[in-house]
């Protein structure tokens, strides 16, 4: 959520930044109508109750000079500015009530050196790594997947529906050998593991700026539960209405969870296979820090998960989205790419984002800056480090064999009791 200082100071910026993400900037000027009335009812009240103390004073005054008809008249002239300010009162608290929903829907202001576009082809690439394998045909992860007898698509339909995977044998057990590698490899950079719930409750859900707007992307549980979408969700919200001191700062955490996606309105026929799905396994990164070390911590959380990548020598990409491509409540996103020798492109496998105050503004965790010696917004950060099966699908395409076996990258050799190859 932004600051409703900002879209009065500078409309304009609001505007123009709701404008360029895609959405109807004629919400700005919804919100300055419903402040300004609030702010004009805020003043009369404020009147009204200066009035109301200056007649106390004289109802006092009244007493001592045994003015009796007098302080009646002034308790009754008090009265009626008491039931003015009640009246007043309940409009007050549905003008903050509605202009608090509206900012709710507002984008966060993206950063200055996010590219202009419309869509992901105005996306910037920023760099490459790594090797592609020279394979002359390559077979898809599907391909792999169900020759070695380790993926089963067809049977997870059966038992739930589409966009659901079966992972047997070797399968299950390379991936359980990557959660565990990436797990062991987030808390030698020194970040605390979390083991948070799946679900959470409607106030979580809004402090990541999950809801209102993005009901409809959540699973919902009877009892009114979210399934989380990513453990940002709960891991953002670890100190949600909170006040920390500056030597807490920055608060760097990780943690491993299945996490649940609707997909709603996404089809992915360009994707075929478990690239995407309405149930997977997740290493999320969060960080709540001080304004100044943002872009430190940015620079981190982009270290810890093109380090994964790295150790697992996957050929991978990074690049900005540009504005038109950016999410609601980011104000910078870099996305990171494991190659596809199948589609033979860049498939997104990774985001790191900056958010700035505006998660921090909606959960109300603040920290008691030294600098300014008052309390001030958290900055917040989130990366995957990494998401399954993404990863999972660049490990078999990039490994696969002619004869259709997989070698297993160095460093989940260990993880898989020295096996080298799945064949």
């Amino acid at each position: 959520m932004i600051d409703i200082k900002l879209i009065r100071e500078n409309p304009k910026l609001v505007r123009e930044n709701t404008k360029s993400r895609g959405y109807d900037e004629k919400i700005v000027d919804e919100i300055l109508s419903i402040d300004n009335k609030w702010r004009k009812l805020k003043k009369e009240d404020d009147n009204l109750r200066a009035e109301r103390n200056k007649i106390s004073e004289e109802v006092n005054d009244a007493k001592k000079n045994k003015n009796e008809k007098l302080v009646k008249e002034l308790i009754e002239k008090a009265k009626k500015i008491s039931d003015k300010l009640g009246t007043n009162q309940k409009k007050e608290n549905e003008f903050e009530s509605k202009r608090r929903n509206l900012l709710l829907q507002v984008p966060n202001i993206l950063k200055e050196t996010v590219p202009a576009g419309k869509d992901e082809t105005d996306n910037k690439e920023l760099k490459k790594w790594g090797i592609k394998p020279k394979i002359s045909k390559p077979l898809s992860h599907v391909e792999l997947g169900e020759s070695l007898d380790i993926l089963d698509i067809k049977r997870a339909v059966k038992i739930t529906g589409s966009g659901f995977y079966i992972l047997k044998g070797e399968g299950a057990r390379l991936q359980r050998a990557l959660i565990q590698f990436m797990l062991d490899f987030q808390g030698k950079s020194g970040r605390l593991e979390i083991q948070t719930p799946v679900l959470a409750n409607s106030k979580t859900a809004e402090g990541t700026a999950h809801l209102p707007k993005f009901e409809q992307d959540m699973y919902k549980t009877r009892e009114g539960f979210y399934l989380i979408p990513t453990a940002e969700m709960t891991l953002t919200n670890l100190h949600r209405g909170e006040n920390l001191t500056e030597d807490e700062l920055p608060k760097r955490f990780y943690g491993h969870t299945l996490c649940f996606r609707t997909e709603a309105g996404r089809h992915g026929a360009e994707t075929p296979g478990i690239f995407r799905l309405h149930q997977f396994d997740k290493v999320e990164m969060v960080t709540l820090c001080k304004p100044e070390d943002d872009e430190k911590e940015f620079d981190l959380m982009m270290k810890n998960a093109e380090g994964i990548l790295k150790e697992l020598e996957v050929p991978y990409r990074v690049i900005v989205l540009c504005s038109g491509d950016s999410g609601f409540k980011e104000a910078i996103t870099y996305d990171i790419e494991t190659w596809s020798p199948f589609l033979g492109k860049y498939m997104e496998t990774s985001s790191v984002s900056s958010l700035r105050d505006f998660q921090g503004r909606r959960m109300n965790t603040r920290y008691h800056s030294k600098k300014t010696n008052k309390l001030e917004f958290v900055y917040t950060l989130n990366g995957s480090g990494l998401a399954l099966p993404r990863l999972l699908i660049a490990i078999l395409e990039n490994n696969q064999n002619k004869d259709g076996s997989i070698n297993i990258p160095k460093v989940l050799q260990s993880y898989m009791g020295g096996k080298k190859k799945i064949d």
